[in-house]
């Protein structure tokens, strides 16, 4: 049993946890993290290593440090409010982009929420609207973004292939507000959050003012927007990077410049939280899973469709909205059996929660800063199986 490090950090198999993560931070992979452990449905460790810049003087991390989420947006948000209006008869894994969007052109129109959810969609992986977007008034912003997205060529026959794709879940975000009147970030807490009794999972819209969403919650006011500074200056959110398009560090907005363009609430990227939040969220659901609780908004007949992989697609890892292993060289390593799931962000963040073992791993860095190149991406790819190999080690 591996305890808290709080509580014991002479715990040889905690030691060489911490001497993975040393290394990384001696390497520059990432200036500091936040990991949960659990197994069984309970928290073995909760740790943290490094600080939330590499400045000597940066505030140190720890499992209250909250983290830009990235994609991780999908599966958490996007995704289970997917599954919770599936749950509520509101909407069906084959509807159509036709059926349930306006405006969708006769290439999309047999695009399946199934699709989406599973990355056969044939939507490229991403583009960069942001730079045609941002010359725009911020309440023009999203309207352009919609007609772009829609107007982009698909890259293979809806179903035939899958690629991930960021341009999938942006519909998939919009679907759901077409169909809750709501804007993404309430629909999320309200289908998923609440529900499942989780909180520190949010998103922080930096200006709600006038990006065109249905947003019912008003805009942050002064007293919110200088909580959101101060927990910034305070190392309480740790910055994802120094950003040439913004000209500032970037901390307590979201790092995805598609997502921040319109706004900061997108269907792939936004979603901010702690690495306890995370666990907490799939530990609910787990629990669901292995039908040991029950939960408004989900099923564990739904859950078992969702977490497993969908038709014989060679080569898809893609469950529905979830990753599953990769047979080979996988961020969850060689030691997480094929019934397991999880999702990897581009600022440093992924889970892999193991069905079979009930073993779940939350990792939360911002390898990004102070910016993403190619290296720390290389570092980071090489990192996330070490430390899946030696957690299933030692459990």
């Amino acid at each position: 049993m591996i305890f808290p490090l709080s509580q014991n950090r002479r715990n040889p198999e905690v030691h060489r946890l911490g001497i993975l993560f040393e290394e990384a931070l001696n390497s520059g992979l990432f200036p500091g993290a936040s990991l949960i452990v659990a197994r069984g449905g309970e928290v073995v460790l909760e740790a943290a290593w490094g600080g939330v810049t590499y400045v000597p003087w940066s505030a140190r991390v720890s499992p209250i440090t909250v983290y830009d989420l990235a994609s991780l947006t999908k599966p958490l948000a996007v995704t289970l409010s997917a599954m919770a209006l599936i749950e509520k008869g509101k909407l069906q894994l084959d509807d159509t982009l036709g059926s349930v969007l306006s405006d969708v052109p006769l290439d999309k129109i047999q695009i399946s929420v199934r699709h989406l959810l599973g990355h056969t969609s044939g939507l490229p992986a991403c583009r960069s609207f942001y730079k045609e977007l941002i010359h725009l008034v911020p309440d023009s912003r999203l309207l352009k973004m919609k007609k772009l997205l829609l107007a982009e060529p698909l890259i293979s026959a809806p179903g035939t292939q899958a690629k991930y794709s960021d341009l999938g879940f942006m519909l998939l975000g919009w679907v759901i507000e077409g169909l809750t009147g709501k804007g993404l970030a309430d629909a999320a807490r309200e289908l998923v959050f609440e529900p499942l009794h989780v909180k520190g999972l949010y998103f922080v819209p930096p200006d709600a003012t006038a990006t065109g969403q249905i947003i019912h919650k008003p805009p942050l006011t002064n007293g919110e927007t200088g909580d959101l500074i101060r927990m910034c200056r305070n190392g309480l959110i740790a910055p994802t990077g120094v950003c040439p398009i913004r000209k500032r560090v970037v901390c307590g907005e979201v790092h995805d410049l598609n997502a921040w363009v319109i706004g900061g609430v997108a269907g792939h990227a936004g979603l901010f939280g702690t690495a306890g939040s995370v666990a907490r969220l799939l530990l609910g659901l787990l629990d669901v899973y292995k039908g040991r609780g029950i939960c408004p908004n989900f099923s564990e007949s739904l859950l078992k469709e969702f977490w497993h992989i969908q038709g014989s697609r060679a080569g898809s890892t893609w469950a529905l909205g979830f990753d599953t292993p990769s047979p080979i060289d996988s961020s969850a390593g060689s030691g997480f059996s094929p019934e397991s799931i999880g999702h990897l962000g581009f600022t440093g963040t992924s889970f892999w929660m193991d069905l079979e073992y009930e073993l779940l791993v939350v990792l939360l860095a911002n390898r990004t800063f102070p910016k993403a190149d190619r290296e720390s991406q290389d570092k980071m790819r090489r990192f996330r199986p070490l430390l899946h190999n030696l957690v299933r080690e030692i459990l």
